[in-house]
């Protein structure tokens, strides 16, 4: 055996872990037939292609969501994506407080978002 393999054959087994990731172990005959090989990929195929169209569906949710903001609703998301309080938005766009915080419950409401990490997450996925 050339050296490297042996060094590789020695250390393998007493390896507990990757990262904190167990080792799998497979059972000593692992042979698959042909038959059985086709069937796994088969059924990894259609668990791929049901979640490119889950994907495409969230997706496709997610930009209709922001289609339905207005110009200034779009406006204000931004500043509060990019953290900042009402307050300097209200500064930033020449505006009172409370019309920030109206057009914040009005974004909030025409997404369907409960919450900022929610608008965050589907804000994301309409990119």
């Amino acid at each position: 055996m050339p050296d490297d393999l042996e060094r590789f054959v020695d250390i393998a087994p007493r390896a507990h872990a990757f990262q904190g990731v167990p080792l799998v172990r497979f059972p000593a005959n692992t042979n698959l037939s042909v038959g059985e090989l086709l069937s796994r990929n088969g059924a990894l195929a259609a668990q791929n292609l049901q979640l490119m169209a889950t994907l495409a569906r969230l997706t496709a949710d997610a930009s209709t969501a922001m289609a339905r903001l207005t110009p200034r609703q779009q406006q204000v998301m931004d500043l509060v994506l990019a953290g900042h309080p009402n307050k300097n938005i209200a500064a930033d766009l020449h505006i009172s407080q409370r019309t920030v915080e109206n057009h914040r419950a009005a974004i909030m409401s025409r997404t369907g978002a409960t919450s900022l990490p929610a608008l965050v997450r589907l804000s994301l996925g309409a990119e």
